[in-house]
């Protein structure tokens, strides 16, 4: 992601001639590039602005409409996702158009999966819209910090998720699986253009 996207991001539209105040923000908590590349996606897509996580700039969510939350998978909760919900009221988010997207290894058609990320994901509030996206692993580029948390993630895998998403988990983890694809935020991509109509 650029250095300062939402001035990019502003730039370009005015060069186009387009609105200069944009709907949509794109909200990003991950820490490997898989959740960034579909940010991308996405301010390409909807010429919405991003920004990465943190505390203190999630009050910006106030300004938008419509706002994405696109955030790793760890432990069957999507990151940092909680501390957005914990505190909704005061970035205004009741009554605006949220859609929040976890990034993962498991297998984005198994309902059992998409249900156990959901439970520990557990302040989703229900108007919310709800994704999983598949992810990537390159386990040998992993910080040298992550390394120990993420084989202890493996072992604990089965216990978190059960025996056949630890199974499918485990096997891409060996692979180093690549599964990030832009045609997986087409349904994202639609329920924000259904609002501008």
């Amino acid at each position: 992601m650029a250095k300062n996207p939402n001035r990019t991001a502003r730039k370009r539209r005015e060069e186009a001639g387009e609105v200069v105040r944009p709907d949509t923000i794109v909200v990003v908590s991950g820490r490997y590039g898989s959740c960034t590349q579909y940010a991308k996606w996405l301010i390409s897509s909807l010429g919405c602005d991003a920004i990465e996580y943190s505390r203190q700039s999630l009050g910006y969510v106030s300004l938008y409409p419509n706002v994405i939350y696109i955030g790793a998978i760890r432990d069957a909760e999507i990151s940092n996702v909680n501390i957005m919900w914990q505190n909704y009221g005061n970035f205004g988010l009741e009554g605006r158009k949220v859609i929040v997207c976890g990034v993962g290894l498991g297998d984005p058609e198994n309902e059992a999966y998409r249900e156990k990320v959901m439970k520990r994901s557990s302040s989703l509030p229900e108007y919310c819209s709800f994704y999983i996206l598949p992810g990537k692993i390159d386990s040998e580029n992993l910080k040298r910090l992550d390394r120990p948390q993420f084989e202890k993630f493996l072992l604990d895998a089965e216990r978190i998720y059960g025996k056949e998403t630890a199974a499918l988990i485990n096997e891409r983890a060996s692979e180093n699986y690549n599964g990030i694809s832009s045609a997986a935020l087409e349904p994202v991509v639609q329920e924000i253009l259904a609002t501008r109509e």
